[in-house]
C-alpha cells in the first residue's frame, strides 16, 4: 500500500480549508457553532467521530489556525479512550496555500498528544482505516508540500496487543525538524521515554533524515543515541549507554527495511549490528547480525542485574567475544550460526530461544576453572562431570555441549558430550 501524502499534507489541506470556509469574525470562531462544524468535516476526513474543544484563527502575521482538546474516537470495537487525543495542535500556513499554491506550512506544533494503537486477539487493528483516509486526501500524483518547522512536545505512545497480552508505554516524545519537504535531507531530533513491564527508559537521538512520499522511500543517516533503562533486575543507578546508525531506510513500495552500521555500548560491551526485514507477500521476515569486541563478562552481568557465579579460578570469565546471525520467520527466533571465544575456548553453535534449545561445540575446555570453590573435584572425573551438568540443570535448558579436549580433575577427556534435558513440566 502507497501512502504518497504524508500527514504533514493532510494538516495544510486541513488548515487551508478551515481558514477559507471558517473565516468568521474573530469572536464567532470561537462558538460553539464554528467547533461543531469544525468537528463535523473532521470527522468526515477521518471516517471517524472529532470533537474539538476550541478554535481560534488568525490572519497576522500569517494565517494560523489552533485548535484545542481534539480527540478522535476508537472504531468500534477498541474501547473508550479516544484512538487520538491532543491538548493542542498549531497550523500556520502561508498565504499562497490559502489561494491555491502548494501546501506550505511555515510551522505546526502539537502539544500533549497521545496515541492509542491496539492490536485485538484476530489481528485487526485500529489506525489503518485512518492512514488509509488520511492518504486518499491528497489525491494522486507527485506531492509538493514543505513544513519550515515541525515540533512534537510531551507526546506519548500507548500500544495493546491483544495478541500476545502485552502493553507497553512511551512518553515525554519530543520531536523537531526544519525544512522538510519531498526528497530533501532535514536534521531531527528525537527524545522519548518508556515503561515496559518493572524496566523505565529514556533515549534521544539526532541526525538526517530524508522524506519521499513520491516513491514510498524514507530514510535517516548519521545517527547518534543516548540513554539510560532502569529497573528490575538492573542496579538502582541504573544503565547508561549510546550508540548509533550509519543508515536506516523504509521502502512502502517494497514492503522492507534495513539498519546498518549500528553501533551500540552498554554495560562496558562494545557492539555493531544490522537488520534487514522483507515484508513482501505477507511474509514477514527479519534477518540480522550482532558482533560484540572483546568483554570482561563478569562485569558486563554485574551490571545488568546477573551476577556471574563465583569460580575456583579467580580468572574465570575474563574476557568474552562472540557473534550471531539471526532469523525470525513466523514468530519463531533462530540464532545460527553463534560463534564467540569466553577465555581460551572457542566455541560455536545455535540455539532457538522460545525452545530453549543450545548446541555448542568447543575445542577445549577446563572445567575445573568454572566450579565453585569450595567444589569437591579431587581426582575423580565423574563426580566433576556430574557437578557440572548439575549446576547447568539448573538453568532448565535443552542443551548439547561437545568438547573436542576438555580437562576434567586434572584429567583429559577427548570428545566429551554434556546433554543437559528441560523439565518436561516446565513452562517453556
Amino acid at each position: 500500500m502507497r501512502f504518497n501524502k504524508p500527514l504533514a499534507l493532510t494538516l495544510a489541506a486541513v488548515a487551508a480549508l478551515l481558514l477559507l470556509t471558517v473565516a468568521v469574525p474573530w469572536l464567532g470562531s470561537r462558538t460553539g457553532l464554528a467547533r461543531r462544524a469544525v468537528s463535523d468535516y473532521l470527522g468526515e476526513v477521518t471516517g471517524l467521530p472529532v470533537t474539538v474543544g476550541s478554535l481560534a484563527i488568525a490572519f497576522l502575521p500569517m494565517p494560523s489556525l489552533a485548535l484545542g482538546t481534539v480527540a478522535i474516537a476508537q472504531p468500534p470495537g477498541f474501547g473508550a479512550d479516544p484512538l487520538l487525543e491532543v491538548g493542542e495542535v498549531r497550523v500556520a500556513v502561508s498565504w499562497s496555500t490559502l489561494f491555491g499554491g502548494d501546501p506550505v506550512l511555515r510551522s505546526v506544533t502539537i502539544s500533549d498528544a497521545t496515541a492509542r494503537p491496539a492490536l485485538t486477539t484476530g489481528g485487526a487493528n485500529n489506525w489503518s482505516g485512518l492512514i488509509q483516509r488520511l492518504s486518499e486526501l491528497g489525491g494522486e500524483g507527485d506531492s509538493h508540500w514543505s513544513i519550515g518547522r515541525l515540533d512534537i512536545e510531551r507526546g506519548a505512545l500507548e500500544f495493546r496487543d491483544a495478541t500476545t497480552g502485552s502493553n507497553w508505554r512511551l512518553t515525554a516524545i519530543g520531536l523537531g525538524a526544519e525544512a522538510l519537504a519531498p526528497a530533501v535531507e532535514f536534521p531531527l531530533e528525537l527524545q522519548l521515554a518508556g515503561v515496559t513491564a518493572t524496566n523505565t527508559f529514556h533515549f534521544a537521538f539526532r541526525g538526517q533524515a530524508q522524506l519521499d512520499p513520491n516513491a514510498g522511500r524514507y530514510s535517516a543517516t548519521g545517527l547518534t543515541l543516548r540513554g539510560w533503562v532502569g529497573g528490575d533486575p538492573l542496579p538502582l543507578a541504573g544503565l547508561d549507554f549510546e550508540g548509533g546508525l550509519a543508515a536506516a531506510t523504509f521502502d512502502s513500495e517494497r514492503d522492507v527495511a534495513a539498519v546498518s552500521g549500528g553501533t551500540m555500548t552498554i554495560a562496558g560491551m562494545r557492539g555493531e549490528y544490522g537488520l534487514d526485514f522483507n515484508g513482501a507477500d505477507g511474509e514477514n521476515r527479519l534477518d540480522f547480525s550482532l558482533q560484540t569486541a572483546p568483554f570482561a563478562p563478569r562485569r558486563a552481568a554485574t551490571a545488568l542485574g546477573h551476577p556471574l557465579p563465583a569460580t575456583s579460578d579467580p580468572q574465570a570469565f575474563g574476557t568474552m567475544q562472540f557473534s550471531l546471525k539471526g532469523q525470525l520467520r513466523e514468530g519463531r527466533l533462530v540464532l545460527d550460526p553463534i560463534e564467540g571465544r569466553l577465555d581460551d575456548t572457542q566455541w560455536s553453535g545455535h540455539a532457538i530461544p522460545q525452545e530453549r534449545l543450545i548446541r555448542i561445540q568447543a575445542d577445549r575446555l577446563d572445567l575445573d576453572r568454572y566450579l565453585a570453590p569450595d567444589q569437591e573435584t579431587g581426582k575423580d572425573k565423574q563426580a566433576t562431570l556430574e557437578a557440572v551438568v548439575a549446576q547447568l540443570g539448573e538453568l532448565d535448558i535443552d542443551a548439547e555441549i561437545r568438547i573436542a579436549e576438555a580437562r576434567v580433575a586434572g584429567a583429559k577427556l577427548h570428545d566429551a558430550v554434556l546433554t543437559i534435558e528441560r523439565d518436561a513440566a516446565a513452562t517453556p
